[in-house]
């Protein structure tokens, strides 16, 4: 699983690249972590994007255990249901990253938009919304705390 690559949209491509560039917004480090941060807010707002078309994958090494992997299983087994999403197997495994590769496609577009509509505030602009979610969430599906319960079996 080690040289499995994250996939990404490949129209997306350039819009990534503005997101890390230091000289349009520098808001993110690192490919990853735009990711990461799409793939949430998707889930959060229930914007799921299937791709067929990829950019160069992220590899998946760079993802870590503790706060990635986890947050993708939280996600894949809130939108599945099924505790075997959790399973190690490579089908499974793939499955599950499919489910946030979607949710990261679609909320890459939310993403992207936030920042962009204003540039000067886009740093401003992503805690509000961040801050925002937290007053939205009010359903189970759609709580943190939700999934956390969900986890602890």
């Amino acid at each position: 699983m080690s040289k499995r690559r994250i996939k990404r949209p490949k129209d997306q491509e350039e819009r990534y690249k503005k997101l890390i560039d230091s000289e349009e917004f520098g808001i993110f480090s690192t490919y990853k972590d735009i990711f990461m941060a799409a793939g949430t807010i998707g889930f959060m707002e229930q914007k799921r994007t299937k791709f067929t078309s990829s950019a160069e994958g992220i590899p998946w090494s760079v993802f870590t255990l503790e706060t990635d992997e986890t947050i993708i299983d939280a996600i894949a087994l809130t939108q599945t249901g099924d505790i075997a999403i959790l399973s190690d197997d490579p089908e499974t495994f793939d499955k599950k990253i499919q489910i946030f590769e979607e949710y990261a496609a679609g909320g890459f577009e939310i993403l992207f938009k936030l920042l962009t509509d204003n540039p000067k505030l886009a740093l401003t602009s992503f805690f509000d919304f961040i801050l925002s979610m937290d007053n939205e969430v009010n359903d189970k599906d759609r709580n943190l705390k939700g999934i956390a319960d969900m986890l602890s079996f």
